[in-house]
């Protein structure tokens, strides 16, 4: 499936960004609902990185190279990045807080 972003680079990043949260936000309740870090502590990593890769493949197949200069599309894919990270580590981190207390960083 290929997504194409006729509105420009700012609808590709929108729907990259729903698109690695939800994913990301899945795999992380996956994760820590099933305890997988008491025994693989690299795991609790898996959710973030699932955000960082599920973006940058969407966004990467969404963007039209023909309809943008590259520049503006490239800085408008790092700053989507950086959003849809921050965003990812706070939903991430309170579904962690749901499953292990003491785990919570008072946000």
């Amino acid at each position: 499936m290929r997504l194409i972003a006729k509105l420009g680079p700012g609808a590709a990043v929108a729907s990259a960004g729903a698109a690695s949260l939800a994913v990301g936000c899945a795999l992380a309740w996956l994760v820590f609902s099933t305890h997988l870090p008491a025994h693989y502590p690299q795991s609790s990593l898996a959710p973030i990185a699932a955000v960082f890769a599920v973006y940058i493949v969407t966004v990467a197949l969404s963007l039209d190279r023909r309809s943008v200069p590259l520049a503006v599309a490239f800085s408008v894919a790092v700053i989507g990045a950086l959003v849809t990270l921050v965003v990812g580590a706070v939903l991430i981190e309170m579904t962690l807080c749901h499953y292990d207390r003491y785990a919570c960083i008072n946000l």
